[in-house]
C-alpha cells in the first residue's frame, strides 16, 4: 500500500510542473527582420483601398474573414492597375481595416500604402 502511495505522489508532482501551453513566449518578431527607416531610403508608391461586401449567412462563421481577404484582393487589384505590384522590395505599411456589420450584410474595407526600399 505504501508503494502505490509513494508512486501516486511522485506522479503527481511530476506531472504538475507541466505547462500545457503552446506560447513560446516574447512579443519580439519571430523572423527577427529589422528595418531601419533613420533615413529617407523608401518611396512612397501610392495609397490603395478595397472594399467588399457580402450577405451574413446564418451559422457562417466565416465572414469576416472572407469579406476582409476579399477587400485586400480588390486593393492590391486597384494597385496592379495603377502598374504597382507588390513583389521584391515593396511592402504593404498604414493597413487598416473597416468593419462595418449590419443585422443583413457585413462590409468591410482595407487602405493601405505600398512602399519600396531603395
Amino acid at each position: 500500500m505504501k508503494k502505490i502511495i509513494f508512486i501516486m505522489v511522485i506522479t503527481v508532482a511530476f506531472t504538475s510542473c507541466k505547462t500545457s501551453s503552446l506560447y513560446s513566449g516574447g512579443y519580439q518578431q519571430q523572423n527577427q527582420t529589422q528595418t531601419v527607416l533613420s533615413g529617407s531610403n523608401f518611396n512612397v508608391l501610392g495609397s490603395f483601398t478595397g472594399t467588399a461586401t457580402e450577405k451574413i449567412m446564418t451559422g457562417n462563421i466565416t465572414n469576416k474573414e472572407g469579406v476582409i481577404s476579399q477587400a485586400k484582393a480588390k486593393m492590391l487589384k486597384e494597385a496592379k492597375a495603377a502598374g504597382i505590384e507588390l513583389n521584391g522590395s515593396r511592402a504593404l505599411i498604414n493597413v487598416s481595416i473597416d468593419l462595418i456589420e449590419t443585422k443583413k450584410r457585413i462590409s468591410a474595407t482595407m487602405t493601405a500604402e505600398i512602399i519600396e526600399f531603395k
